[in-house]
């Protein structure tokens, strides 16, 4: 018959002791790979110290201006001119006090003055029918056609908002349309955006130049 390889535990094996050695010594192992990963980890962070608004409030356009015309020093009511010519529905290039406005306009589809300018008072903006939208409010005049944008303007997804988003802390104000965009050519030209926020100072490369479109 084979020799019976069993033998009897040791003393230190019967108490448990050897086990509660085991789970000691990777608990000891465990706790110091934490602490020296978490150091490590410190060490790479990157903390970017920021004093005041570093997002300037200023609208891009300045504050909502009422429909007037300015030459050298004196301004002028739409109306202190246009009660006197009468209004033509099929226009073509914008002359005289308005070539600067033919020199840069571009706002797609929409090529009529009448289709933002009420016909019978400039000194407003057009709805339906004919009624009247006051100058100080052209986000509804834009909604006409960009309904989708006005939705998400009014959800505070489109355009810009200062101010608290919670208004029981305190005041919240938000940009109308042409304080962003200009109503005779819209689209945004191409413009370098501002460096990202947080860029660690360990990077092999720094980031490339690049404009708003790419």
């Amino acid at each position: 018959m084979a020799e019976s390889r069993h033998r009897e535990p040791r003393g230190w094996e019967k108490h448990g002791v050897f086990p509660a050695l085991c789970v000691a010594m990777l608990f000891f192992l465990g706790s110091g790979c934490a602490v020296d990963e978490t150091a490590d980890a410190q060490k790479d962070l990157y903390v970017r110290e920021v004093s005041g608004n570093i997002f300037p409030d200023t609208p891009v356009r300045g504050e909502v201006k009422p429909l007037r015309y300015t030459r050298g020093s004196f301004t002028y009511r739409c109306t202190e001119c246009h009660k006197d010519f009468d209004t033509v529905v099929k226009q073509g290039d914008l002359q005289g006090e308005h070539a600067d406005i033919d020199a840069r306009f571009d706002h797609g589809r929409n090529t009529q003055c009448l289709n933002c300018h009420h016909p019978g008072n400039r000194n407003v903006y057009v709805g339906y029918g004919d009624t009247e939208i006051p100058p100080d409010q052209p986000e509804q005049l834009c909604g006409k056609c960009h309904g989708t944008m006005y939705r998400d303007w009014r959800h505070g997804v489109h355009g810009r908002s200062n101010g608290y988003w919670d208004t029981s802390q305190g005041a919240r104000t938000r940009l109308v349309c042409t304080q962003c965009h200009d109503p005779h050519n819209p689209a945004f030209k191409p413009m370098r955006p501002d460096p990202a926020p947080i860029y660690s100072r360990l990077a092999a490369h720094p980031p490339q130049e690049a404009t708003h479109e790419q």
